[in-house]
Parts: C-alpha cells; structure tokens; sequence
C-alpha cells in the first residue's frame, strides 16, 4: 500500500472515531389493553305480590254479657242458629233490629265469631225456645245489653274461657242441678275439658272429663250425678282443666213431674 493509501486510510479511521451516534434505544413496547370485561346487569326482580293476610278475629273485643241478662239484636236480619259457627242449622226467619233476647251462656270463639247460647224471653213470635247468635266484635257488635236481668232465671253462674280457670264459691242447694257446657279446639286438632267441684270442706270431685277433637262438642252433667255427689251441697268451688275454648253454665233442673194420676175425690 502507498503512503497516500495509507494516509488516506488513517484519515477516514480517525473521521470516523470522532462521530459520536446516538445510543440506538429499544422502542418501549405499548401495553396491550386488556379487553374489558362485559358487565352484565342484573335485572331487578318484579316484586312477587304480596298474599293478602286474613285479620285474625280479636276475640277480645267480643261483648261479654252475664247468664240470665237481657240482651237486643243491634243489627236486623241476624240469625239463629242450632249450633255455634256459620256452618250451623237456621232455625228462625232472621231476627229484626231490636230483638229481645236472654243469655244462656258464651261466648265460645267459633270460625270468626263468638257465640253466645240465648232464649227468647217467652215470646213465641221469635219461633225458638234456644239458639246460637254471633255477638259480632266492638264498637259495632251484633247483640248490646238492655241493661236488665231476668227476674226468673234458672241459671246460678256461666263462665266461658280458653285455658284452664278457678271459680267459686257457687251454691247449690240440693241434687236438682246439672251443668251445661259446649267445648272446641281454636286449632281445630284436639284438645281436653275437664271439671273438678269442690265442695267448702271436702275433696275434690271430678264432675267432666272430655277429649274435643275437631268440632265443637256439647254436653250436660245431668242431675243425677248431684244425686250421687250429697257433699256438693252449699258452697262449692268449680275448677276447669282445658286447653280448650269452653262455655259453661250451672242451672237449676225442675224436678220432674209426678206422673201419678191425681187422686179420686170420689
């Protein structure tokens, strides 16, 4: 090679050391977007209706009224009925607005009512002797109070209840008595009445003893039981056992009539 080569050479060599480049730089990757997920919304539910509920009778408002008292019809066209609920037996055209009637016995809750046990006062145009009448709830019952009591009653004391109660003293004066009752399950499964009397210095005695199953069931403790009982006599305390809705009422039984014929004047 010649010196000019050579010189030529060392030129271009030296030209090209002294070229600063500029650093050669990865290009920064962008990042991928990530695909957005998809947001499903929820439909709200429709509101579902909403079951009517049945108001639950409140027995507590239903008028109370004593055995014995005279009571009128508040509303006209009220029914009697041979038993105590709906399902019973018409047994009189529809009562009229101011009706008279006497208390039995009851309340007793059946279906949506309290029934009461009543008689007509002795007054033929009512077409019954007894019948069952809703009482209807405050402050528009069925029946009111006349605010008298009959003169002649042969009922001595009536009770109603749920659950087991305590009463007394009550007097009887002699065997010409019975107890008159009507019992029903409020869940209409079955339940037990029982009825202890005790006389004011003596053990008790039990008087009822009764499982009511699905219906409501009446009864009588006839005058013959008083008859075999001779220590129930003057105050005697009367105790129910039950889980059952009851009525009771004790009565006086005229004694039968002597069926001997007269005798012969003659």
């Amino acid at each position: 090679m010649t010196i000019l080569r050579r010189l030529v050479v060392v030129l271009l060599l030296g030209g090209l050391a002294g070229c600063t480049f500029p650093e050669l730089r990865s290009p920064t990757p962008r990042p991928t977007p990530s695909p957005t997920a998809a947001v499903t919304r929820t439909p709200s539910p429709s509101p579902s209706p909403t079951a009517s509920v049945e108001p639950t009778p409140d027995f507590g408002a239903v008028p109370s009224f004593g055995a014995g008292e005279i009571i009128l019809t508040a509303i006209d066209g009220l029914r009697a009925r041979q038993r105590p609920g709906e399902s019973g037996s018409t047994i009189a055209p529809l009562l009229p607005l101011g009706a008279e009637l006497q208390v039995v016995m009851g309340p007793i809750p059946v279906g949506e009512f309290g029934w009461y046990l009543v008689t007509d006062v002795g007054r033929a145009d009512l077409e019954f002797e007894e019948a069952w009448i809703a009482a209807g709830f405050e402050p528009e019952p069925f029946l009111r109070s006349s605010g008298r009591v009959a003169e002649r009653t042969p009922s001595i004391a009536a009770f109603a209840l749920t659950g087991d109660a305590e009463y007394g003293p009550i007097e009887i004066a002699d065997e010409d008595h019975a107890i008159r009752w009507m019992a029903t399950d409020p869940e209409g499964v079955r339940c037990r009445f029982g009825v202890q009397m005790t006389p004011a210095s003596g053990e008790p005695v039990t008087a009822i003893r009764a499982t009511i199953g699905d219906d409501v069931v009446p009864g009588t403790l006839q005058p013959s039981f008083f008859a075999a009982q001779p220590d129930l006599r003057g105050q005697v305390f009367l105790t129910v056992e039950s889980d059952c809705a009851w009525t009771l009422v004790v009565t006086r039984v005229p004694p039968p009539e002597d069926p001997s014929p007269a005798p012969d004047d003659d």
